[in-house]
C-alpha cells in the first residue's frame, strides 16, 4: 500500500511541476486557446451556414479545434524537457518511469480540456447550439483521455528527433483516426439529442483506446525513455 501511494505521489509531481511551468511561462495554453479560437471564428465567417449545418458541423470542428490545439501543447511539453536536460533530471528521480508517463499525460489531459471547457461557450455562441450537455462533456473526457495518453507516448518516442515538431503530427494523426472519428460521432449525437445508449459503439470504443493507450504507456514508456 505505501509503495502505491508513493507511485501516486510520484505521479501528482511530475503534474505540480508541469502546471507550475506553464503558470510562469504561460506559453502553453494560450497558444493552444487562441489556435483553437481563430478556427472557430474563420470557420463561422467563411462558411455562413444555415443554423441546421453548422450544428451538424460543430462536434467536427469542435475536434479538429482540440486536435490541433492539444498537438501544439504536446509539441510544447517535449521541447520543455529537452531544454536543460530536464528529461534526465526527470529520470534521475527514484521512481518509476511509467509514473513520469502518468504524469506528463494527466498534464497534457487537463490543458486540453481547460481549453475545450472555454471552447464550449464558444461555440455555443458561434454556431447556435447548445454545447453545455453532459454526455457532450462525457465524450470530450473520453476522447481527449485517449488523445492525449497516445500523444504523450508518441512525443516521448520522438524526442530526440531534429524533426519533432513535424514527426509528432505524422505519427499522431493516422493512429488517433479512430479516435476522432468515435470522439466526433459521439460528439454529433449527444449534440441532436441521442440517448448515450444509441451511442454505446461510439463510448466503448474510447473506452477501450484509453485502456489501450494508458497500457501501452504503463508497459512500454521506459522501453522509449532507453532508446
Amino acid at each position: 500500500m505505501k509503495g502505491f501511494t508513493a507511485y501516486l505521489r510520484a505521479i501528482w509531481h511530475v503534474i505540480q511541476k508541469d502546471i507550475r511551468v506553464e503558470w510562469r511561462g504561460r506559453q502553453g495554453v494560450p497558444v493552444m486557446l487562441v489556435f483553437s479560437l481563430l478556427i472557430v471564428f474563420l470557420f463561422n465567417f467563411a462558411l455562413q451556414l444555415s443554423p441546421d449545418l453548422q450544428a451538424g458541423l460543430s462536434a467536427g470542428l469542435l475536434w479538429v479545434s482540440l486536435a490541433f490545439a492539444s498537438t501544439l501543447g504536446l509539441n510544447r511539453s517535449v521541447s520543455l524537457e529537452r531544454e536543460n536536460n530536464a528529461l534526465d533530471g526527470l529520470l534521475l528521480a527514484p521512481v518509476d518511469r511509467s509514473a513520469i508517463y502518468f504524469g506528463k499525460a494527466l498534464s497534457n489531459f487537463a490543458f486540453t480540456f481547460l481549453v475545450a471547457l472555454i471552447l464550449l461557450p464558444v461555440f455555443s455562441l458561434f454556431y447556435v447550439q447548445n454545447m453545455l450537455k453532459l454526455p457532450l462533456i462525457l465524450f470530450i473526457l473520453l476522447g481527449v483521455g485517449a488523445y492525449t495518453s497516445l500523444g504523450t507516448l508518441l512525443a516521448t518516442l520522438s524526442i530526440q528527433a531534429r524533426t519533432r515538431d513535424v514527426l509528432l503530427p505524422i505519427l499522431l494523426y493516422p493512429l488517433a483516426l479512430p479516435i476522432l472519428i468515435a470522439a466526433v460521432e459521439g460528439s454529433r449525437g449527444a449534440l441532436i439529442g441521442q440517448p448515450l445508449a444509441e451511442l454505446q459503439s461510439w463510448l466503448f470504443l474510447l473506452l477501450a483506446s484509453n485502456i489501450l493507450f494508458h497500457a501501452a504507456g504503463l508497459m512500454f514508456f521506459e522501453t522509449i525513455l532507453e532508446e
